[in-house]
């Protein structure tokens, strides 16, 4: 491989200049103090805590060490103290002496290197590459040597043995998962730190351009991604990460960042996070902006996401950075150093993902004031719920209605029994369900845009996603609209028929507080407030509920139940979300079709054919 010199990762000599010059931004002056502080303490602190009765602990210790090397490195770069690179060796001393990388091997008792190349083999070889890279020209031949048999036992050569064969890791070509991208990533970049160093350098990168392709070639032309914002973070932090330094290490543009998918992608978990506030779908609905997303952004020219990102990072600059990774360090290597604004924001008000089908409307961008996200599409992915259907609902930045999330995974999160955990079910869902239960299991929603006067949005099938019972299908027909109308106010209608009579429910979920009425309720946040307003084609009842969450940290959310008063063959469900004010939504059925209308401090009203929901 021809290679440029070091640094020749996306962290670059002009990246190691730039944090030697203060810089007056608020958001970089207070990372600087966090990353001096931090740098300190490590070099006064050796010691790595984590809890070993947590899930994937190894990774989590990953993680910390390489908080802990790249902060040092940042601050050795900044101020040429020679006691951070020091300790930044015996680190790497530490990582290869490690006798598990693994917390699957070490589960099995299996303590061979080449045993697995997991997601701690990843990130424990980004670290490696980054402190390599970072220190080449610091580093004497002991030291050196040092790095290269770490390389090359720990991960380059674990690498080649699980996937230079015939029979590859189940992630090596998987488009839709995190672990594609961190496992392959990872080798990646040790192998174009290394170079010629490392004999399996160069069979490596070969492997992981072949490994990583199929993940961005997934994304289409909007950039959506099945397993939600968390993994987003995750997964394309570490794509990105490789792929800026490919392009850096060889000198050559690489063509999956020619793809419109791959720049698309960086607006995703913008508009599934508005104003800072996740309303995504699946196990990690998280969203805290990483520095690889500004250095991304910059790549591609786009000043509206990296606007987006400095708004979003001003608002938690005293709080600092999510703190998994080093990202304060990396926020002062990469952020392009100048004041960005961005007055309106180009981005679609309503959207339905390409190939995804989830979907969302907001009355405006970049800060709506209302939003809404929708979960259509399939539950055969990885990390899914069983959401299909369900929404989230957004006044300003308080998510008023929300789907329970999960809080901590346990031995049973990913096993057989993972639907029975009440955060992963159907049951902690803002979503419809038959004879009390909803969805089954790797089903799909067809959804469609919906638009017309004074409204726009979403039309969902679930007819299928419903199941079946038995002896037969669940539902003859099982279908939700979606609509914001006049920007103002969200109407939910829900259409079920069946082929034998039985109960029907609609949920939602919240962990406000709520008032309940005879009809209706009033969700209270802490700045705003939702008024809901139910009717329905037969008697139902306005019910509370509480869940049950699995965490004992958390306390229980509140579920507003709209249910049929006794078994029918069909119904037609429906209620209206007014933030900040009143509304009274009401149907009438006449003939083949349905009207529904909306009085108070918005009025509204719409038709449909009521067999099959259709507009």
């Amino acid at each position: 491989m021809n290679l440029v010199p070091h640094p020749r990762l996306y962290i670059s000599a002009d990246h190691y200049r730039r944090v030697q010059q203060p810089s007056n931004l608020p958001i970089l002056a207070a990372a600087a103090g966090r990353v001096t502080d931090l740098a300190r303490k490590f070099l006064d602190d050796p010691a790595i805590v984590v809890d070993e009765t947590g899930h994937n602990y190894h990774l989590i210790r990953a993680r910390r060490m390489q908080t802990r090397i790249v902060t040092m490195l940042t601050e050795f770069r900044r101020t040429g103290d020679r006691r951070y690179r020091d300790a930044i060796l015996e680190d790497v001393r530490r990582v290869s002496e490690w006798e598990y990388w693994s917390w699957i091997t070490w589960r099995q008792n299996d303590p061979r290197p080449e045993a697995i190349f997991d997601l701690s083999y990843g990130e424990n070889s980004a670290t490696l590459a980054l402190a390599f890279d970072g220190l080449r020209d610091t580093l004497n031949v002991a030291e050196v040597a040092l790095f290269v048999e770490t390389a090359r036992r720990r991960a380059l050569g674990p690498y080649i043995h699980v996937n230079g064969g015939e029979k590859k890791q189940g992630y090596y070509r998987k488009p839709d998962t995190n672990w594609n991208t961190v496992c392959n990533g990872g080798a990646g970049m040790l192998a174009l730190a290394m170079g010629g160093l490392c004999a399996e350098s160069e069979r490596v990168v070969a492997l992981v351009e072949e490994g990583v392709a199929p993940f961005f070639e997934f994304l289409r032309g909007d950039g959506a991604w099945p397993e939600g914002i968390g993994y987003w973070n995750y997964g394309m932090r570490y794509g990105f990460m490789y792929l800026l330094s490919h392009e850096r290490a060889t000198g050559r543009r690489h063509p999956l960042l020619e793809r419109a998918g791959t720049q698309a992608t960086l607006l995703f978990p913008l508009v599934f996070s508005p104003n800072g506030a996740p309303c995504s779908f699946g196990d990690v609905n998280h969203f805290s902006p990483l520095p690889f997303h500004v250095a991304a952004a910059e790549r591609f020219g786009r000043e509206d996401i990296l606007a987006e990102l400095d708004r979003r990072l001003e608002a938690r600059a005293k709080g600092g950075m999510s703190g998994t990774w080093p990202d304060d360090a990396e926020l002062l290597l990469l952020h392009p150093r100048r004041r960005l604004r961005s007055k309106a924001a180009p981005w679609k008000r309503v959207s339905l993902q390409e190939g995804l089908e989830w979907g969302y409307v907001a009355d405006r961008w970049p800060a709506p004031s209302l939003y809404v996200s929708v979960r259509g599409g399939t539950t055969d992915a990885p990390h899914v719920h069983r959401d299909l259907m369900s929404t989230f609902c957004l006044v300003g930045d308080e998510r008023l209605i929300e789907n329970v999330p999960v809080d901590d995974y346990l031995d049973t999160t990913f096993s057989s029994r993972r639907y029975e955990l009440y955060e992963t079910s159907a049951a902690s869902k803002n979503a419809v369900f038959i004879n009390g239960v909803g969805i089954t299991d790797k089903v799909t929603a067809r959804t469609t845009l919906l638009g017309g006067p004074g409204y726009d949005g979403f039309r969902l099938d679930v007819t299928e996603a419903m199941g079946t019972m038995r002896d037969g299908p669940v539902a003859r027909f099982c279908g939700r609209a979606i609509l914001m109308v006049k920007r103002k106010g969200v109407l939910v209608i829900d259409r079920i028929e069946l082929p034998h009579a039985g109960l029907v429910e609609s949920r939602l979920h919240t962990f406000f507080k709520v008032t309940f009425g005879k009809g209706d309720a009033t969700v209270r946040g802490k700045k705003g407030r939702l008024h809901v307003s139910f009717a329905a084609s037969q008697p139902a009842r306005v019910k509370p509920g509480m869940g049950m969450p699995t965490n004992p940290a958390r306390g229980p959310d509140t579920t507003l139940r709209q249910v049929s008063e006794r078994k029918v063959h069909e119904v037609t469900l429906c209620h209206f979300l007014m933030p900040n004010g009143r509304a009274k939504v009401a149907l009438a059925e006449k003939g083949e079709r349905t009207t529904v209308a909306v009085t108070g401090d918005l009025r509204f009203k719409i038709s449909f054919a009521t067999a099959g929901l259709r507009f």
